[in-house]
Protein backbone atom coordinates (compact mmCIF):
# COMPACT_ATOMS: atom_id res chain seq x y z
CA UNK A 1 0.00 0.00 0.00
CA UNK A 2 1.26 3.75 -1.13
CA UNK A 3 0.68 7.19 1.14
CA UNK A 4 1.03 10.23 -1.52
CA UNK A 5 4.06 12.47 -0.08
CA UNK A 6 4.28 15.18 -2.11
CA UNK A 7 4.88 14.44 -5.34
CA UNK A 8 6.00 11.24 -4.61
CA UNK A 9 4.35 7.53 -3.38
CA UNK A 10 5.90 6.41 -0.32
CA UNK A 11 5.86 2.72 -0.02
CA UNK A 12 4.25 1.36 3.70
CA UNK A 13 4.93 -2.43 4.86
CA UNK A 14 1.70 -2.31 7.07
CA UNK A 15 -0.95 -4.39 5.69
CA UNK A 16 -4.42 -2.29 5.00
CA UNK A 17 -5.77 -3.24 8.25
CA UNK A 18 -3.09 -2.54 10.41
CA UNK A 19 -2.92 1.12 8.24
CA UNK A 20 -6.30 1.80 9.31
CA UNK A 21 -5.40 0.29 13.01
CA UNK A 22 -2.68 3.02 13.06
CA UNK A 23 -4.64 6.14 11.57
CA UNK A 24 -7.32 5.42 14.00
CA UNK A 25 -5.54 5.67 16.88
CA UNK A 26 -3.08 8.73 15.47
CA UNK A 27 -6.74 10.35 15.21
CA UNK A 28 -7.46 9.30 18.87
CA UNK A 29 -4.42 11.13 19.74
CA UNK A 30 -5.01 14.60 18.16
CA UNK A 31 -8.72 14.61 18.94
CA UNK A 32 -8.73 13.82 22.59
CA UNK A 33 -9.35 16.73 23.50
CA UNK A 34 -8.35 17.82 27.41
CA UNK A 35 -11.47 16.36 29.76
CA UNK A 36 -12.01 20.05 31.21
CA UNK A 37 -12.33 20.88 27.91
CA UNK A 38 -14.99 17.90 27.84
CA UNK A 39 -16.84 18.63 31.00
CA UNK A 40 -16.89 22.88 29.42
CA UNK A 41 -19.01 21.32 26.87
CA UNK A 42 -21.02 19.10 28.83
CA UNK A 43 -22.07 21.74 31.56
CA UNK A 44 -22.30 25.06 29.29
CA UNK A 45 -20.85 28.33 28.73
CA UNK A 46 -21.01 29.09 32.65
CA UNK A 47 -19.11 26.28 33.67
CA UNK A 48 -16.56 26.66 31.60
CA UNK A 49 -16.38 30.19 32.68
CA UNK A 50 -16.31 29.06 35.81
CA UNK A 51 -13.78 26.68 35.52
CA UNK A 52 -11.65 29.03 33.83
CA UNK A 53 -11.45 31.35 37.04
CA UNK A 54 -10.97 28.60 39.60
CA UNK A 55 -8.41 26.76 37.63
CA UNK A 56 -6.53 30.21 37.48
CA UNK A 57 -7.04 31.17 41.16
CA UNK A 58 -5.35 27.47 42.08
CA UNK A 59 -2.34 27.85 39.98
CA UNK A 60 -2.02 31.25 42.26
CA UNK A 61 -1.61 29.09 45.28
CA UNK A 62 1.60 26.85 45.48
CA UNK A 63 0.39 25.63 48.87
CA UNK A 64 -2.54 23.67 46.80
CA UNK A 65 -0.47 22.85 44.03
CA UNK A 66 1.53 20.84 45.81
CA UNK A 67 -0.83 18.99 47.41
CA UNK A 68 -2.48 17.92 44.63
CA UNK A 69 0.91 16.91 43.04
CA UNK A 70 1.42 14.82 46.15
CA UNK A 71 -1.89 13.36 45.90
CA UNK A 72 -1.41 12.23 42.27
CA UNK A 73 1.91 10.90 43.49
CA UNK A 74 0.43 9.17 46.48
CA UNK A 75 -2.68 7.70 43.71
CA UNK A 76 -0.94 6.92 41.03
CA UNK A 77 1.93 4.86 43.11
CA UNK A 78 -0.73 3.11 44.53
CA UNK A 79 -2.84 2.72 41.77
CA UNK A 80 0.25 1.19 39.83
CA UNK A 81 0.86 -1.74 41.95
CA UNK A 82 -2.94 -2.35 42.20
CA UNK A 83 -3.84 -2.25 38.84
CA UNK A 84 -1.86 -5.21 37.53
CA UNK A 85 -2.39 -7.34 39.76
CA UNK A 86 -3.76 -11.08 38.18
CA UNK A 87 -3.16 -9.23 34.85
CA UNK A 88 0.85 -10.05 34.71
CA UNK A 89 1.18 -12.22 31.29
CA UNK A 90 0.05 -10.89 27.96
CA UNK A 91 -2.94 -12.30 26.39
CA UNK A 92 -3.14 -15.24 24.28
CA UNK A 93 -3.45 -14.54 20.65
CA UNK A 94 -7.23 -15.99 20.78
CA UNK A 95 -8.32 -13.36 23.40
CA UNK A 96 -6.45 -10.91 21.78
CA UNK A 97 -7.99 -11.80 18.58
CA UNK A 98 -11.51 -11.27 20.25
CA UNK A 99 -11.08 -7.92 21.77
CA UNK A 100 -10.00 -6.73 18.43
CA UNK A 101 -12.82 -7.98 17.18
CA UNK A 102 -15.20 -6.34 19.88
CA UNK A 103 -13.26 -3.58 19.18
CA UNK A 104 -14.48 -3.34 15.32
CA UNK A 105 -17.61 -3.97 15.45
CA UNK A 106 -18.31 -1.41 18.88
CA UNK A 107 -22.16 -1.35 20.08
CA UNK A 108 -22.56 -1.35 24.11
CA UNK A 109 -19.67 -1.81 25.87
CA UNK A 110 -21.48 -3.32 29.24
CA UNK A 111 -18.22 -3.34 31.23
CA UNK A 112 -17.26 0.03 29.83
CA UNK A 113 -21.03 1.27 31.56
CA UNK A 114 -20.76 -0.16 34.77
CA UNK A 115 -17.03 1.72 35.26
CA UNK A 116 -18.24 5.03 34.07
CA UNK A 117 -21.15 4.44 36.77
CA UNK A 118 -18.44 3.20 39.63
CA UNK A 119 -16.60 6.54 39.08
CA UNK A 120 -19.47 8.75 38.49
CA UNK A 121 -20.87 7.80 41.78
CA UNK A 122 -17.67 8.46 43.23
CA UNK A 123 -17.45 11.49 41.76
CA UNK A 124 -20.75 13.04 42.96
CA UNK A 125 -19.77 11.53 46.30
CA UNK A 126 -17.00 13.50 46.49
CA UNK A 127 -18.44 16.92 44.70
CA UNK A 128 -20.84 16.36 47.64
CA UNK A 129 -18.69 16.27 50.26
CA UNK A 130 -16.13 18.68 49.30
CA UNK A 131 -12.92 18.60 50.13
CA UNK A 132 -12.67 15.84 52.78
CA UNK A 133 -14.02 13.60 49.75
CA UNK A 134 -11.87 14.49 47.26
CA UNK A 135 -9.19 11.92 48.22
CA UNK A 136 -11.15 9.16 48.09
CA UNK A 137 -12.60 9.70 45.06
CA UNK A 138 -9.63 10.59 43.38
CA UNK A 139 -7.80 7.13 44.95
CA UNK A 140 -10.60 4.99 43.56
CA UNK A 141 -10.68 6.71 40.06
CA UNK A 142 -7.25 6.39 39.45
CA UNK A 143 -7.05 3.01 40.42
CA UNK A 144 -10.19 2.01 37.61
CA UNK A 145 -8.34 4.36 35.27
CA UNK A 146 -4.87 2.69 35.49
CA UNK A 147 -6.69 -0.85 36.19
CA UNK A 148 -8.54 -0.27 32.68
CA UNK A 149 -5.13 1.43 31.06
CA UNK A 150 -3.41 -2.23 31.85
CA UNK A 151 -6.42 -4.18 30.61
CA UNK A 152 -6.08 -2.37 27.04
CA UNK A 153 -2.37 -3.17 27.28
CA UNK A 154 -2.66 -6.35 27.81
CA UNK A 155 -5.18 -7.25 25.18
CA UNK A 156 -2.92 -5.10 22.73
CA UNK A 157 -0.59 -7.93 23.30
CA UNK A 158 1.85 -6.78 26.31
CA UNK A 159 3.36 -8.42 28.79
CA UNK A 160 2.71 -7.02 32.35
CA UNK A 161 5.67 -8.88 34.25
CA UNK A 162 8.11 -6.88 31.91
CA UNK A 163 8.97 -3.52 33.48
CA UNK A 164 8.94 -1.52 29.91
CA UNK A 165 5.00 -2.90 29.73
CA UNK A 166 4.24 -1.70 33.11
CA UNK A 167 5.96 1.96 32.18
CA UNK A 168 4.21 2.09 29.36
CA UNK A 169 0.94 2.09 31.58
CA UNK A 170 2.19 5.01 33.66
CA UNK A 171 3.07 6.88 30.45
CA UNK A 172 -0.18 7.46 29.50
CA UNK A 173 -1.28 9.48 32.06
CA UNK A 174 1.93 11.68 31.24
CA UNK A 175 0.66 11.26 27.06
CA UNK A 176 -1.67 14.80 26.20
CA UNK A 177 -3.72 15.82 23.41
CA UNK A 178 -1.80 17.08 20.80
CA UNK A 179 -3.34 19.47 17.66
CA UNK A 180 -4.95 17.97 14.75
CA UNK A 181 -2.96 17.58 12.02
CA UNK A 182 -5.18 19.56 9.68
CA UNK A 183 -3.88 22.32 11.13
CA UNK A 184 -0.74 22.06 9.71
CA UNK A 185 0.80 21.43 13.44
CA UNK A 186 3.37 19.01 15.11
CA UNK A 187 1.14 15.78 16.17
CA UNK A 188 2.29 12.77 15.86
CA UNK A 189 5.51 13.66 16.10
CA UNK A 190 4.71 15.53 19.44
CA UNK A 191 3.40 12.09 20.58
CA UNK A 192 6.27 10.00 19.83
CA UNK A 193 8.62 12.89 20.89
CA UNK A 194 6.70 13.12 24.78
CA UNK A 195 7.39 9.00 24.76
CA UNK A 196 11.46 9.31 24.12
CA UNK A 197 11.14 12.15 26.50
CA UNK A 198 9.88 9.57 29.52
CA UNK A 199 11.77 6.57 27.97
CA UNK A 200 14.69 5.54 30.10
CA UNK A 201 13.54 6.97 33.42
CA UNK A 202 13.46 4.92 37.11
CA UNK A 203 9.89 4.04 37.83
CA UNK A 204 10.19 6.76 40.95
CA UNK A 205 11.13 9.52 38.33
CA UNK A 206 8.83 8.31 35.85
CA UNK A 207 5.53 8.19 38.26
CA UNK A 208 6.82 11.92 39.68
CA UNK A 209 7.03 13.15 36.18
CA UNK A 210 3.28 12.01 35.43
CA UNK A 211 1.91 13.16 38.61
CA UNK A 212 3.19 16.78 37.42
CA UNK A 213 0.69 16.19 34.18
CA UNK A 214 -2.11 14.42 36.39
CA UNK A 215 -1.82 16.96 38.92
CA UNK A 216 -2.93 19.67 36.83
CA UNK A 217 -5.95 17.64 36.11
CA UNK A 218 -6.67 17.32 39.39
CA UNK A 219 -6.22 20.95 40.08
CA UNK A 220 -8.79 21.78 37.20
CA UNK A 221 -11.21 19.19 39.07
CA UNK A 222 -11.06 20.21 41.84
CA UNK A 223 -11.92 23.68 40.71
CA UNK A 224 -15.14 22.33 39.05
CA UNK A 225 -16.51 20.18 42.35
CA UNK A 226 -15.67 23.59 44.82
CA UNK A 227 -18.75 25.33 42.65
CA UNK A 228 -21.98 25.42 45.20
CA UNK A 229 -24.53 23.34 44.28
CA UNK A 230 -23.23 21.62 40.90
CA UNK A 231 -20.11 20.25 42.61
CA UNK A 232 -21.55 16.11 42.80
CA UNK A 233 -22.69 16.87 39.37
CA UNK A 234 -19.59 18.01 37.94
CA UNK A 235 -17.64 15.31 39.95
CA UNK A 236 -19.66 12.61 38.32
CA UNK A 237 -19.30 14.17 34.91
CA UNK A 238 -15.50 14.43 34.87
CA UNK A 239 -14.78 11.56 36.28
CA UNK A 240 -16.92 9.63 33.32
CA UNK A 241 -15.08 12.27 30.81
CA UNK A 242 -11.71 11.14 32.26
CA UNK A 243 -12.10 7.55 32.27
CA UNK A 244 -12.75 8.05 29.04
CA UNK A 245 -10.20 9.90 28.13
CA UNK A 246 -7.21 8.25 29.11
CA UNK A 247 -9.04 4.78 27.99
CA UNK A 248 -9.18 6.14 24.40
CA UNK A 249 -5.53 7.57 24.91
CA UNK A 250 -4.45 3.90 26.22
CA UNK A 251 -6.14 1.92 23.26
CA UNK A 252 -4.49 4.91 20.81
CA UNK A 253 -0.79 4.47 22.57
CA UNK A 254 -1.22 0.42 23.00
CA UNK A 255 -2.28 -0.33 19.21
CA UNK A 256 1.14 2.30 18.08
CA UNK A 257 3.33 -0.01 20.42
CA UNK A 258 1.82 -3.02 19.30
CA UNK A 259 2.69 -2.13 15.53
CA UNK A 260 6.34 -1.30 16.52
CA UNK A 261 6.89 -4.58 18.04
CA UNK A 262 5.64 -6.09 14.35
CA UNK A 263 7.26 -3.63 12.48
CA UNK A 264 9.88 -1.50 13.87
CA UNK A 265 10.66 2.16 13.03
CA UNK A 266 8.65 2.43 9.81
CA UNK A 267 5.44 2.72 12.00
CA UNK A 268 7.27 6.36 12.90
CA UNK A 269 7.95 7.20 9.10
CA UNK A 270 4.27 5.97 8.41
CA UNK A 271 2.83 8.03 10.98
CA UNK A 272 4.83 11.00 9.07
CA UNK A 273 4.12 10.04 5.72
CA UNK A 274 -0.16 10.05 6.84
CA UNK A 275 0.75 13.33 8.58
CA UNK A 276 1.89 14.95 5.18
CA UNK A 277 -0.50 13.18 3.00
CA UNK A 278 -3.59 14.74 5.28
CA UNK A 279 -1.78 18.36 5.50
CA UNK A 280 -1.43 18.36 1.52
CA UNK A 281 -5.20 17.45 1.40
CA UNK A 282 -6.14 19.72 3.85
CA UNK A 283 -3.98 22.55 1.95
CA UNK A 284 -5.85 21.53 -1.47
CA UNK A 285 -9.03 21.82 0.45
CA UNK A 286 -8.43 25.48 1.23
CA UNK A 287 -6.82 26.47 -1.67
CA UNK A 288 -10.14 25.07 -3.83
CA UNK A 289 -12.47 26.57 -1.47
CA UNK A 290 -10.62 29.89 -1.78
CA UNK A 291 -10.77 29.25 -5.59
CA UNK A 292 -14.76 28.40 -5.52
Amino acid sequence: MNVAQGSDLAPLPLSGTELEELEKALSQVESGRGVLVRLADLMGGAVGHATRLGARALGLNPLIEGKLRGLAESSIARAFDIAILGLRDAASPEEQAEARAAQERGGPDMRGNVLKAAVAVSGAAGGFAGLAGFGPDIAFTTVTIMREIARIAREEGEDLSQEDSRRACLEVFALRAFPNIAEGRESELGYFSSRTLLRGRPVVMLISEVASHYGLALGQKLSVQMMPVAGALCGAALNAAFLNHYRALARAHFTIRRLEREHGPVVRDTAESLREAASARAAAAKDASAAA
